[in-house]
């Protein structure tokens, strides 16, 4: 018996803002599985099995962003109709080839990944599990001899926020919403080994096909050039956020003063950048 009422834009027939599409595709089939891009590694989520099912809404990590939604689409059928796995429990059917399990989502993580089931639902919290999937060797994550990319690309959030490994996601769940850039604080950045260690400060920042540059004095000259978050380059120099607004193929200088003068990025920088993003290795 589902619970009443339910607080969602469709019972309370609120106003559906810009969200209109995936109300419509809930009134369909029941739920939504949204695609959510912008960083180093994409996530999809669910919107809508609370309102059908009063089943937690599942989230998905670190595979491709289409293909995550097409096996949150079968995990919820499976569900549907041969009834819900338990949290921790393997469970077939999802991945071909490979078991998956479901485990409960702390709630730090609520303001940072799931805007849209926020609105939807009218600000209430609503319970969200994780869609987890093991390495080629059928690793769980938390296995210390998982892959690294299986690690590394997949979120803990049955884990606090506070007590993430430091990493991607550790840094999504600690600036969004609220991070200043069109990208996320997950997304790449070039820069140099002396920026990280604070031994030279930051001198330029450019934006070009997406990517930022956050160089310092020595510019693409430097021979210590790689990548790195760009959450971890606003931690350490918070006035990079004055940047937040540059437009595409520009960037901003500043010296001693911290006053950052815009201009249009040349040619030649444009061609170096180009040429360093090609070559350049995460720190």
């Amino acid at each position: 018996m589902l619970e009443s009422p339910c607080p969602c834009l469709i019972c309370t027939d609120a106003p559906a803002a810009g969200d209109g599409r995936i109300l419509g595709t809930i009134r369909e089939h029941g739920w939504s599985a949204l695609r959510i891009g912008g960083g180093a590694v994409e996530f999809a989520y669910t919107v809508g099995l609370w309102h059908t099912f009063r089943r937690p809404e599942i989230v998905m990590f670190g595979l491709d962003g289409e293909s995550m939604q097409h096996w949150l689409n079968a995990c919820v059928a499976l569900g549907r109709d041969r009834g819900w796995p338990e949290p921790g429990e393997p469970f077939e059917g999802v991945l071909e080839g490979f078991a998956t399990q479901l485990r409960p989502v702390d709630d730090s993580w609520r303001d940072a990944l799931f805007g849209t089931a926020h609105r939807f639902y009218g600000g209430v919290a609503v319970p969200v599990q994780q869609l987890v999937w093991p390495d080629r060797d059928g690793r769980w994550p938390w296995d210390d001899r998982a892959t690294a990319s299986s690690r590394n690309r997949q979120a803990f959030t049955w884990l606090p926020v506070a007590e993430h490994p430091a990493g991607a996601w550790r840094l999504v769940g600690e600036l969004e919403p609220d991070f200043p850039f069109p990208v996320g604080p997950d997304a790449w950045a070039l820069t140099t080994r002396a920026v990280l260690d604070g031994v030279r400060p930051v001198a330029r920042i450019s934006l070009d096909d997406g990517a930022y540059d956050v160089l310092d004095g020595r510019g693409y000259d430097a021979d210590d050039l790689c990548l790195a978050f760009l959450g971890d380059l606003v931690i350490a120099y918070p006035d990079l956020a004055m940047c937040a607004d540059l437009g595409e193929g520009q960037v901003a200088i500043t010296g001693d003063d911290r006053v950052w003068i815009r201009a249009q990025l040349a040619e030649h920088e444009r061609r170096e950048s180009t040429r360093v993003w090609e070559s350049a290795k995460p720190r």
